[in-house]
């Protein structure tokens, strides 16, 4: 496995992880904190961070379902973290409160675009 695309993997997974914690807490708690956006955030830079390690160690890119959607995914959770920010420095309760109802399906379909790949990726192996 080439260098480049252990270390995108391995941060894909990091974004996973803190995404699906981020998610979690979330929902637990019915209110988006400061924590819950770090995490968001932090996993969002792991997210394009992979994203571009991949788009790096291919020489044209396929524009295939996974493609789609992990660039849709990632896009999706940039607006929630940014809109989550927003609702955070302005103390928009109404945002906060229902953070959870938001976070939740963007999760649940960046999960099916993280899926896509670790499948395209176990086909190439």
């Amino acid at each position: 496995m080439k260098p480049i695309i252990a270390v995108s993997v391995v941060s894909i997974t990091l974004a996973f992880l803190l995404y699906t914690i981020a998610a979690f807490r979330n929902w637990r708690l019915k209110m988006l904190t400061t924590a819950h956006l770090v995490i968001i955030w932090v996993g969002l830079a792991c997210d394009m961070l992979a994203t571009r390690m991949m788009a790096m160690s291919v020489k044209v890119t396929s524009w295939d379902f996974h493609t789609i959607s992990g660039y849709t995914a990632l896009a999706l959770m940039a607006i929630l973290a940014v809109v989550g920010t927003w609702a955070k420095r302005t103390d928009r309760e109404a945002i906060l409160s229902r953070f959870h109802f938001y976070l939740a399906p963007v999760w649940v379909y960046w999960l099916v675009a993280y899926a896509t790949g670790v499948w395209t990726g176990m086909q190439r192996v």
